[in-house]
């Protein structure tokens, strides 16, 4: 049976986002020993091994907030996320000031196959050609990219260093993109002690920072850990998305229909098992 770690699988998801056990904390230098090549592919392997105990749903809030002005009206939404043969599949919704589904995507994420597809306003699905970076909203930066997460199994992704990340141990990947789509590179960040990922820099070709990802904060539902917040900030305008997950369903067991393409000219139904956090 796989040792479940924390893992982001919405996300950041992730996500996208969760925990099962705890692997054990260690404690002095060692923690910031650099990894050998065989531990850093393993560090890897479990990371995009790691899954919940059954499917999981969340409804979210994303504010943006500009570098200057004020904050925009909130946006709601609500994610749904599953590990299948075909790899970690995705499906979100973001609703309009009505409550209308006005985006919708599905995504599919394994090591031999990455895809995002999205709807607009109940219209046919079509497949993403830009890894989904359109924002999710009007005045968003967030996109379904940001909560698909592809980077963390492209194929050329290569150990950097063990460091000190906001006071703890973190391995540190660089992830090259084979295509000629941006981002040319991102470089993420795993929790040595936990196997979660933490935060993500996307770079252009040049070499310069465009935006980062920040996981904030995690949150406990039925005994398992899941992604509670994460932040993404314009490197350029210094703009900043912020994600919170209001409500949150694990342990569930979804049709697999939930996540076809053609499924997205319509909404789906959250689960009644979703709980306040």
């Amino acid at each position: 049976m796989r040792r479940a770690l924390l893992s982001l699988s919405v996300c950041w998801v992730a996500c996208q986002f969760a925990i099962t056990s705890f692997a054990q904390s260690r404690d002095g230098d060692d923690d910031y020993a650099s990894l050998s090549p065989a531990q850093a592919s393993k560090a890897l392997a479990d990371f995009r091994d790691s899954r919940l105990n059954g499917d999981l749903c969340l409804r979210i809030e994303i504010t943006h907030k500009p570098r200057k002005g004020d904050s925009s009206p909130v946006v709601r939404g609500v994610i749904w996320a599953a590990f299948t043969e075909q790899g970690q599949q995705m499906r979100g919704e973001i609703y309009d000031a009505n409550g209308r589904a006005a985006l919708a995507f599905t995504s599919t994420k394994g090591a031999a196959t990455h895809a995002v597809w999205i709807s607009h306003l109940g219209q046919a699905a079509t497949l993403s050609q830009s890894s989904g970076w359109q924002p999710l909203a009007d005045g968003l930066l967030l996109s379904a990219f940001d909560l698909h997460l592809p980077f963390t199994h492209w194929r050329d992704t290569r150990y950097v260093n063990t460091a000190k990340s906001r006071g703890r141990p973190v391995h540190f990947f660089d992830a090259i993109n084979d295509t000629k789509d941006a981002p040319a590179k991102v470089n993420f960040a795993l929790d040595r002690t936990y196997g979660a990922l933490v935060k993500a820099v996307c770079f252009n070709a040049q070499g310069q920072a465009t935006r980062t990802l920040q996981v904030d904060e995690f949150s406990k539902v039925a005994e398992q850990w899941i992604l509670g917040g994460c932040s993404v900030l314009d490197e350029t305008t210094r703009d900043t998305d912020v994600l919170r997950v209001t409500e949150a369903a694990v342990g569930l067991k979804l049709d697999p229909s939930l996540f076809r393409p053609e499924t997205l000219s319509k909404p789906a139904t959250p689960p009644s098992t979703l709980k306040k956090l």
